[in-house]
């Protein structure tokens, strides 16, 4: 069949002669290959470096999505498709040259130097780009490895590598993913496999991926990639390798033991994530790292401290029942003594409604004697409980099982132990009450007696309008906090952002709208300077004259850009999906600068900026307790005006520095939020609401309002090339300050 010249040196550069088709693909091994409904091809597991001229390549009628029996029930061997004998071959050999005429010689240098990366080292999340273009196959009935060719795919670049390379005859290895390959379990089972992906979830709550791999010396270890949340939004890439089946059994305990502790003792246990000096995923409890190796000891320690705990509660159990018992004792006593004086004030009620009943009781009881029944409160007795010995029976190690079990009683203890503090609180409240009633119903009978000198006087008294009543007692209430609903980025940042890019609109000036942008420029420098009663220095003015040329390319003589903030062109833009015709605020069309200002005209300018902003972070209230974030290169905090961040994982990723501060900013904290109005005007009204641009918020710091409430380092893993999956890592340690601003 006839080719056209592209084909053929296409043809050339694979270095495949068709009217001499070497050995090596003719001499076809038969496979035998059943594959398992269990596993996903989609869904790679074992990663391995394969010699490339033991992959036998076949090709099918299909595409790379079709289910693999229908891919395997239609391949054919590559020789079929590499000539033309017969009818049906001539359909083959033509679909084969319409792969060829597609071929990009460029995608397989990349792969080339791609595997020559690889060979080199295995990525540090196994995983790389296009490793699904390579559709090979392990057959465990005959031992071989085999590559299927979707020919109705659009994409052969990975088919043709390995063609040129098996033409090639080199002897050389790549480094790619097992298509529909379970897991060799020989070092985990399965289900082992699937308690660690969801022990891991419940520490770092993402899903991690595990792989089987083996390296270029066929030694298997299994790779755990994922994320894991380091510092509050901040995420890093971790990965534990487990390189024999000690390792393995040990991993596995040590994440079973963290799991039991956090499900079972939820409140006693929280486990955290972190990131060591290789990138692994590493364990910490209350800042201590846990490791297998100390799984007895730490154990064991806890023990011992829950029991300390457990007796502490017992003992202050009964003091407490102690307690109790005396307030209930001296409740009922009041009680008593209460309705006694009750039932007093009762019969003279009922004695004043009738003339006879009102000489009945003033001759009856003409004295009522108040017998002071002062409740005596019993003194307390200190209780004394024979501690049990703590140390005289500990045992040399201690079971999960056990611990459990001591914090299941601890537990128990302490609700006891809450409830009779709260039983308590409410008998001596009933007791107060009681009081303040008996102590009305003395003053009242006390009222009584004294106007029973004389039948005369009782009979004066008993005749008035209305006599006291009998006051109940004093009831307390305890004030309650209202519950402030806590920020969630994900879920709230687009409402927070609409809210304030509202207020910002009708509230600001231009003038003030202005002056904030020029503070997320190169421009705050100088305001910060100027603020701090800093010099502008000539250097600097230069720099910004440089600045201003390049942006506005004023003439020389031209003292100011006549067309302001007014847009020559109406070119639609887009912002958050939407359309709008609004203009993009500019550094210079807003300062007024030219060759001829001098330090005095631009210091002037700058703090009239300083004035604006001033009036603007008057106007508004952040409305929401919140963090807030920044990353510097600085050891320290300064003050002035700064931009934060209300995300800490944007604040890393936008500036690559080392200490990254957080301040606890509350609702009535005056900002600007850096909403879409401060980057755009809206003059044609098309502006869209939110924080579209920047999630950051304009802040005044003073470093004498700030206090350091808490210090750490964490590890977080990074990439010399952030677009190159295959560079290396490097662990970069994070400096983090706190602060709390005193108002």
């Amino acid at each position: 069949m006839a080719t056209d010249g592209n084909i053929i040196n296409k043809l050339n550069y694979l270095g495949l002669d068709l009217g001499n088709i070497p050995e090596s693909i003719l001499n076809y091994k038969e496979l035998e290959y059943r594959p398992s409904k269990q596993n996903d091809e989609h869904v790679y597991k074992v990663y391995r470096y394969i010699n490339i001229n033991e992959i036998q390549i076949l090709l099918t009628k299909t595409n790379r999505m079709c289910d693999i029996s229908e891919k395997y029930s239609k391949a054919m061997p590559l020789y079929a498709y590499l000539n033309s004998d017969n009818q049906e071959n001539i359909e083959r050999h033509t679909k084969f040259l319409q792969m060829v005429s597609k071929l990009d010689e460029s995608k397989i240098e990349e792969i080339d130097f791609e595997q020559k990366k690889l060979n080199d080292k295995i990525p540090f999340k196994v995983k790389y780009s296009k490793d699904y273009l390579w559709q090979i196959y392990y057959s465990e009935f005959t031992n071989q490895y085999f590559m299927l060719v979707p020919t109705e795919d659009l994409e052969y670049s990975a088919f043709f590598y390995v063609l040129k390379k098996q033409l090639e005859n080199k002897n050389e290895k790549i480094f790619v993913p097992i298509s529909h390959m379970d897991y060799t379990r020989e070092y985990l089972s399965r289900m082992q496999i699937s308690d660690i992906e969801n022990y891991i979830w419940l520490f770092t709550k993402e899903w991690p991926l595990v792989y089987e791999v083996y390296d270029n010396e066929n030694n298997l270890s299994i790779n755990i990639v994922g994320k894991t949340y380091i510092y509050d939004d901040i995420q890093s890439d971790y990965r534990i390798v487990l390189n024999n089946q000690g390792t393995a059994d040990k991993f596995y305990k040590l994440l079973k033991a963290l799991f039991i502790l956090q499900t079972e003792t939820p409140h006693h246990y929280e486990i955290k994530t972190s990131i060591d000096e290789k990138g692994s995923l590493q364990f910490n409890n209350n800042g201590k790292k846990i490791i297998y190796e100390i799984l007895p000891s730490f154990i064991k320690e806890e023990y011992i401290l829950a029991e300390e705990q457990k007796i502490n509660l017992m003992e202050e159990k009964m003091m407490l029942e102690k307690e109790l018992d005396l307030l209930q004792k001296k409740s009922s006593n009041l009680e008593k003594d209460y309705l006694d004086k009750e039932r007093e004030i009762a019969i003279f009620l009922e004695c004043r409604k009738t003339f006879f009943g009102k000489v009945r009781y003033f001759f009856k009881y003409k004295k009522v004697k108040l017998v002071n029944k002062e409740v005596q409160e019993e003194k307390k007795q200190d209780v004394k409980i024979i501690r049990l010995n703590k140390y005289g029976d500990v045992k040399k190690n201690y079971t999960l099982e056990e611990l459990v079990e001591i914090y299941e009683q601890l537990d128990k203890e302490a609700i006891k132990v809450k409830n009779l503090k709260l039983d308590i609180k409410a008998i001596e409240q009933r007791i107060v009450n009681l009081e303040n009633r008996v102590k009305n119903a003395k003053v009242y009978m006390q009222e009584i007696d004294e106007h029973k000198k004389s039948i005369f006087e009782f009979w004066k008294f008993t005749n008035k309008d209305k006599q006291g009543e009998l006051t109940a007692g004093i009831i307390q209430e305890e004030s309650k906090e209202n519950l402030k609903k806590s920020f969630d980025y994900d879920l709230d940042f687009e409402d927070l952002g609409i809210s304030l890019d509202k207020k910002q609109r009708d509230l600001l000036t231009r003038a003030e709208l202005d002056s904030v942008f020029l503070a997320t420029t190169q421009i705050l420098l100088d305001i910060n300077s100027v603020l701090n009663n800093k010099e502008i220095t000539e250097e600097r003015l230069d720099y910004i004259k440089e600045m201003a040329l390049e942006e506005n390319n004023l003439l020389e003589g031209e003292n100011f850009d006549i067309f302001g903030g007014i847009s020559v062109s109406n070119k639609l833009q887009v912002l958050a999906n939407k359309k709008h015709r609004e203009t993009q605020r500019q550094t210079f069309r807003i300062l007024d600068i030219t060759k001829n200002t001098t330090i005095q005209e631009y210091t002037e300018q700058i703090k009239q900026v300083i004035k604006n902003i001033e009036l603007a972070l008057s106007k508004i209230e952040l409305g929401i307790n919140i963090n807030l974030y920044k990353c510097d290169k600085n050891s320290n905090l300064e003050s002035g005006y700064n931009i934060f961040s209300i995300s800490a994982q944007n604040a890393i990723k936008d500036i690559k520095g080392t200490n990254l501060y957080r301040i606890k900013a509350k609702e009535k904290t005056n900002i600007v939020a850096l909403t879409n109005i401060i980057y755009f005007d809206n003059s044609n009204k098309t502006l869209p609401e939110g924080m579209n641009i920047k999630d950051g918020l304009l802040l005044k710091i003073a470093s004498d309002k700030l206090e350091t409430s808490k210090e750490e380092k964490t590890n977080i893993v990074e990439y010399e090339d952030e677009k190159d999956e295959l560079s290396d890592f490097i662990i970069k340690t994070i400096n983090i300050k706190e602060y709390d601003i005193n108002e």
